[in-house]
């Protein structure tokens, strides 16, 4: 679990991740504080993302009603816990997907309570973590359209961007097995995610982001059980 505490008070970001640690045992929880609305942007910028964000309301601009609007737009599900002294901007949050609003000082049992439902609903949103250039990056499975062995690292191509580790393509292939089963491999240096397949033929496919990758014949009749086998499980 990854949750951001952006506040441009110290002693409110302070207590709320010592809070966070607590409730989550400091081992299944990485709380990080950011003390403005721009260097919080900023991280998502750069490719960083969270299960939830605590953001307060009233700090210099951009305040937490625009950061959290700027948010949505990396991360349109992101559960935005509102911090504030002024109940009356709640309806203000709602039209920017508020998930929560915690009044200040925030009493512990709300705080809790928020947390639970937080962690009730990521419970099935699982996510891989991709190292690269002294940072970690924390990425959806779904959001990737496919991974590519490069010498010795493997490029993750995502809608937004691209994200490079050093390891193998069979490394790479059983760390996102063990999130989803949308992964197939197509070629000795290609794994695709199934939803993103346009059309397909016996030597290539061609994904959603105008991408043609070749498929091996080793791989044709493995890509095309897999392929069908998802087409059967998400019929409407």
């Amino acid at each position: 679990m990854r949750i951001a505490v952006c506040d441009d008070e110290k002693y409110f970001r302070d207590t709320i991740c010592e809070a966070i640690g607590t409730f989550y045992n400091s081992l299944d929880v990485i709380c990080t504080s950011f003390e403005s609305g721009s260097a919080l942007i900023a991280a998502f910028e750069k490719g960083k993302r969270f299960d939830a964000v605590f953001l307060d309301i009233e700090m210099p601009p951009p305040d937490g009603m625009e950061t959290a609007r700027r948010l949505h737009g990396f991360s349109p599900v992101l559960p935005v816990i509102f911090l504030t002294s002024h109940t009356e901007l709640a309806m203000d949050g709602y039209e920017v997907g508020a998930f929560r609003f915690l009044q200040k000082p925030v009493i512990a049992e709300k705080l809790t309570q928020a947390l639970k439902d937080i962690r009730q609903l990521t419970a099935n949103h699982k996510s891989i973590c991709i190292k690269t250039e002294g940072e970690e990056y924390f990425i959806s499975p779904d959001s990737i359209i496919y991974a590519e062995a490069d010498n010795n690292t493997v490029r993750f191509i995502t809608s937004e961007r691209e994200y490079k580790m050093r390891m193998k393509l069979t490394e790479a292939l059983t760390m996102l097995e063990d999130v989803s089963d949308h992964f197939c491999r197509v070629h000795r240096s290609v794994i695709v995610n199934l939803p993103h397949i346009v059309s397909r033929n016996e030597k290539e496919v061609k994904l959603d982001n105008g991408a043609i990758l070749p498929v091996s014949r080793s791989y044709s009749d493995d890509l095309k059980r897999s392929l069908m086998e998802y087409i059967r499980l998400n019929a409407r």
